[in-house]
């Protein structure tokens, strides 16, 4: 492992040092009359990251700054039976991209600014009951918990990515459209957390012989995660720096007949996709005010006979510990997370990464830093990112 330039670290400062300012205020809210409100807040990761033997002729460290999502919020209650989310995102703006020649030899990097802002959630939820919710437009899928986590409130310095194998067309941002039922059931210790949706999936499309999805079935998603001492929110967090004590179990299935495919331009091959998933999670907070956190996961992706590459098995797992000891303007916490995709097709990825989280003001306002072993997908390539973020 090469020795990190010492040129990387001195902009790794001058981030670090714009976010000592004091943190942004609470989210504005609007008081429309006694039943209704509407409040909006706005997101801002931006990140400096350095790769290994990243430059063009494969040596030195290549640095590169971007924008990691820069979201827009916006949501509101019209009564106490009726709320609503709405949220865009411009991620990986500026982010480096491999430029080609005409020959399509690799030349170089570009940052890429032609990326665009998007409407990424958008929901109506109807509160009938606490046990019983119904949820239609662009949901979030409620299938594991590391992709139902908000990206406001992740552990480490991002998410899980490498376990996250949906069918390619069958998602947006791991979002999709349709309806969902859920709902909280209190039970004598503890509670459970239930959530089911029909969603688009994979839409049909016809191929050599074979259309996939021809029937234009149903995707079902669905989750059940039983919570041994407090609940979490529609979002699930990545930690709740002492504010809550979590310990739950879950498990999740993801269906739908014909949505498997080896090939979802040009399909040859079809049928049935199927995933499920069991997790676990514990963020609690003990008598000193540290807080240990810990969550890991399995997931099982069926592809059936297609051969795609994401027909395989996943791992995941990370943890924290907050000590709740003023240090400076924040507190710290050492993270280590691990992740590991083993495909049936026999190409793996695995990822292995040491960070720590500065938290200056919770999720309003906090740093992180992370050194990623070997860079996966089988390169020999360590990668060190650091990331400041403002949540308003």
């Amino acid at each position: 492992m090469k020795k990190l330039a010492l040129k990387t670290l001195i902009p790794a400062a001058f981030i670090a040092s714009t976010i000592s300012a004091t943190p942004a205020g609470a989210v504005a809210k609007f008081k429309i009359n006694d039943e209704s409100t509407v409040w909006i807040s706005l997101l801002l990761q931006l990140r400096g990251e350095w790769t290994e033997d990243g430059q063009v002729d494969g040596s030195g460290w290549r640095s590169d700054f971007y924008i990691r999502r820069a979201r827009i919020l916006f949501g509101g209650t019209i009564n106490k039976y009726v709320d609503f989310f709405v949220e865009t995102d411009n991620p990986n703006m500026g982010k480096d991209i491999k430029v080609y020649d005409n020959s399509n030899n690799f030349i170089g990097y570009k940052s890429d600014n032609d990326t665009k802002t998007f409407i990424q959630d958008a929901w109506i939820r109807l509160k009938f009951a606490k046990e019983f919710n119904i949820v239609m437009g662009q949901i979030l899928l409620p299938f594991s918990h590391n992709n139902a986590t908000g990206a406001t409130s992740l552990l480490g310095l991002d998410y899980n990515l490498t376990v996250v194998k949906f069918p390619p067309t069958s998602h947006f941002v791991w979002r999709d459209y349709g309806v969902e039922v859920m709902g909280l059931v209190s039970l004598p210790k503890g509670s459970l957390d239930y959530r089911i949706g029909l969603f688009d999936g994979v839409e049909s499309v016809r191929g050599t012989g074979v259309t996939v999805n021809k029937d234009d079935n149903y995707r079902v998603t669905g989750r059940l995660q039983y919570n041994l001492f407090d609940s979490e929110g529609f979002y699930y967090k990545g930690t709740y720096l002492g504010k809550k004590k979590i310990v739950s179990f879950g498990a999740g299935i993801d269906y739908q007949k014909d949505g498997a495919a080896d090939n979802y331009t040009t399909p040859t091959k079809v049928d049935d996709y199927k995933a499920w998933t069991v997790d676990m999670f514990i963020d609690y907070p003990l008598e000193n005010g540290d807080v240990p956190s810990f969550q890991a996961g399995y997931i099982d992706y069926d592809y059936g006979n297609t051969g795609h590459a994401n027909d395989g098995t996943a791992i995941y797992a990370q943890a924290g510990y907050l000590f709740n000891k003023q240090m400076g303007i924040g507190k710290i916490e050492p993270i280590v997370r691990y992740q590991s995709f083993d495909s049936s097709t026999g190409t793996d990825d695995t990822g292995l990464y040491l960070g720590v989280a500065y938290w200056i003001d919770g999720f309003r306002a906090n740093l992180k830093a992370e050194y990623e072993i070997d860079g996966g997908d089988g390169k020999d390539q360590d990668v060190f990112t650091i990331q400041a973020q403002i949540l308003f």
